[in-house]
């Protein structure tokens, strides 16, 4: 089942795309304030303004860490492991596990927030979490059409 060239990219953009929209609307939904809530003469956003703050940056980020480093992710760990049952599973899993952590350590040091490590590593692991779902689903989508 695996894809090259332009069918693997397809996905990875599919996939991204699908990501950052389930990424921005669960960043919305929980900090969104319901209006039954809110209290007298303080501003609040909608959903949708939240939800469009959310997507722009997210839609970057999910394209560039996304489409770029998860492609060469998966060509090194092609490359070095045999990615049959339920070995390959976990050995993408972590693999991606470590890219979030990795994009966690590169944001906080761009943002100049190393006090908010923590907080950038278990977004960015959720991201990529979130990304490798819709990954998988897409190819094997695709792989049931192509039969």
């Amino acid at each position: 089942m695996s894809y090259t060239g332009s069918k693997l990219i397809f996905i990875k953009i599919i996939a991204a795309i699908v990501s950052a929209v389930a990424f921005s609307l669960g960043g919305s939904w929980q900090t969104y304030t319901p209006i039954s809530e809110r209290l007298p003469d303080i501003g609040y956003y909608s959903f949708s303004g939240l939800f469009a703050i959310n997507f722009v940056p997210s839609f970057f980020i999910f394209i560039i860490l996304g489409v770029i480093l998860s492609s060469v992710i998966d060509s090194i760990i092609i490359k070095k492991f045999n990615l049959k049952g339920i070995k390959g599973i976990l050995t993408m899993v972590l693999a991606y596990l470590l890219l979030g952590v990795i994009s966690g350590v590169i944001f906080s040091i761009f943002f100049f927030r190393i006090d908010f490590i923590i907080n950038y590593i278990f977004i960015s692991i959720l991201g990529a979490m979130i990304f490798l779902f819709f990954q998988t689903v897409f190819q094997f989508g695709f792989y049931k059409l192509a039969k």
